[in-house]
Parts: C-alpha cells; structure tokens; sequence
C-alpha cells in the first residue's frame, strides 16, 4: 500500500472536520507530550505503514482519547491544519525546504560560543527570536535562529520533516557554518519542545565535539513515560498517523523509535560527556512537565521556574516568554541571571 492510499484511507479528505479536531489533541500528545509505545517502529525516511483495515479502530481510540492526552488543547489546532493538508498532501509533504542561516553577528570574549536557537514544531527561526533570542542579545550573546525541518511548500513553517532525514542534519551544517564564519570553536543550542530533542540529538550523535553547552526549553529528551498512557491506545498507532500527517518529527519522539535509539545509543542516554546541559520546565505544562522533559545524567542541571525564581508556573507556551525562563536561560550560557 502506498503512503498516499495510507494518508486518505486515515486522515485525508474523508474524514469528517469535525472529527480531525478530535484527532488533533490525541495525535500531538500521542508523540510529542505523552510518548506512546515502546514498539514504535517508524522508519527515518519512509513513512510507517499501517494495515487499511485498522482505519476505523484507529480513529476510534484517538477520538476517544483526546480529552485524556491533550487537556489544553494547546497544539491541537494546529495538528489539526496539518490533517487539512497546511503542510503538503497527506503522506506526501514533498522535498525539504533549504535552511537560510545568515551569520550577522560575531561572539566576544565575554561570550565566546555563538548561540543557535532551535525553535519547536510548527515554528520557525524568525518567530523564536524575539522570545527566546532577544534577550540574550542585549547581554552581548551572538544569536543565530534558522527555521529548520520545514517543507519547501511551507518553508515558514519548521519543525515538521524527520529529526534523523532533515532537521539534525540541517542543524548539523547550521553548525558548521557558523563555526566557520566566526572562527568559533564551538556552539552552544537553546532548543525549545522538539527543538530541544533535534539540538540534543545532533550533539551527541551528529557533531560530538561542536557543542559546549545545551539548554532545554521545556524539551523533550526521551524519558520513558509510556505508563502514563491510557492502555487501550494501539502500538505504534501515534507515530504512524503523525507520520502520516507530515508531521515526521514528532512521530519520531515515540519510545523506541529508530531517532531515539540512535540518539541514546549503546550507552543508553541521551547526553554526551563533555557537554553541559540544562534542562527547564514549568508544572504548568501539560505537555512536558518536569516529570516529562527531566532525565538524570552527569553533570545536567535541571531548573523549575516557579520553584526557584518564585510565582506561579506557566504553561508550556508561556515558558517561552517567561522572563524567570529567560534569566535561567542566560545563566545556564555564562550570561547574568537572577535565578
């Protein structure tokens, strides 16, 4: 079977809008939230299939568990323009979008390391700057923010193709390019949500040695959650559909993927030595929460907003605005930050 008789036969045009919005929460949380099996096997560049038969339980068991895994609905609408065909045909998103990446910018001897900030699904370079990347701009940081994972039908929309075919190689030669513009020894990353995977899996698997510091905005950095997820949710049933919806990357954020193997390895961790990490989130994020998005390594940090800056927590949107998030991201590059 084809991918494109897989994408109609699930999500494309026959499937009512009413009940793709039902989908959309369900889909997201599947791989992106609360990651679903341990049996995921998508393939890095072709998509998964699943058996025509299994459409009607199929979305069944999504529709039915969209309230329990997406409660805020935060992604959902996006998800669900992504089944309405915003980002390529069902199951054939077309060739990768090129990666622009304009260096303007030089590091100091207060900051030696430019900073590349990796922005999550459905986002784009441009669009994290001002939330993420501004900030550490008016303390003197050198601050690079290219749209990665994007298709060339939607170039301003990232974060979307594979992590393994498109995304960590993308961010691979972002890297190197912009080693060699400023001299640069190394880079430090500022990922946010996926973005944080695709900067945690591309230093350790893709540049080992490029990298001086990661932080992790509300990231995810495949801790194995699969208990949290409502049981009666088919194997393998999230990443193939969010595969299926062009939504690659998050599809690979499942336990057991092939991303995830590679990027833990035959050690068994997704953090390389050598390498500092700090990893932040809020309990107000219904996506990734502390418990979701904190794993234990040598020498990672992990920081709570609210618990050490004080106030409230944010939601995982909100995290990105957060001035407590900013200050902690600062400090975490060797900038001045109050908590």
């Amino acid at each position: 079977m084809t991918s494109h008789s897989l994408g109609v036969t699930m999500l494309g045009s026959r499937t009512p809008r009413r009940l793709r919005s039902r989908l959309a929460g369900a889909l997201v949380a599947g791989a992106l939230a609360l990651p679903v099996a341990a049996a995921v096997t998508v393939p890095a560049a072709v998509p998964g299939l699943v058996p025509q038969a299994a459409a009607g339980p199929v979305e069944d068991a999504l529709t039915g568990l969209a309230g329990d895994l997406d409660p805020t609905g935060e992604l959902g609408p996006y998800v669900t323009e992504a089944l309405n065909g915003i980002n390529g045909p069902i199951g054939a998103p077309g060739p990768p979008a090129a990666v622009d990446t304009p260096v303007t910018c030089r590091p100091t001897p207060a900051h030696p390391r430019p900073v590349i900030l990796v922005h999550g699904t459905f986002d784009n370079g441009p669009n994290t700057v001002p939330r993420l990347g501004d900030p550490l701009r008016r303390q003197g940081f050198c601050v690079i923010a290219p749209t990665l994972g994007a298709y060339a039908g939607n170039p301003a929309r990232g974060g979307l193709d594979s992590i393994v075919g498109a995304s960590g190689p993308q961010l691979a030669g972002v890297i190197d390019h912009v080693r060699a513009v400023t001299g640069a020894a190394q880079v430090d990353l500022v990922g946010y949500s996926q973005g944080a995977s695709i900067a945690g899996y591309t230093t350790k698997v893709l540049r080992p040695g490029a990298v001086g510091r990661v932080v992790s905005v509300g990231g995810y950095w495949g801790a194995d959650n699969s208990g949290l997820i409502p049981h009666q949710l088919p194997p393998g049933l999230a990443g193939a559909a969010l595969w299926a919806a062009n939504l690659r990357g998050l599809a690979e954020l499942s336990p057991g993927s092939p991303m995830l193997t590679a990027w833990y390895g035959l050690d068994r961790t997704p953090f390389l030595p050598g390498v500092a990490y700090t990893l932040i989130a809020t309990g107000g994020d219904h996506l990734l929460p502390p418990q979701r998005s904190f794993v234990p390594g040598p020498g990672v940090g992990w920081r709570v907003p609210e618990q050490a800056c004080g106030g409230g927590p944010t939601s995982h949107g909100g995290m990105a605005l957060d001035p407590r998030t900013h200050s902690m991201v600062a400090r975490a590059l060797g900038g001045a930050g109050a908590c």
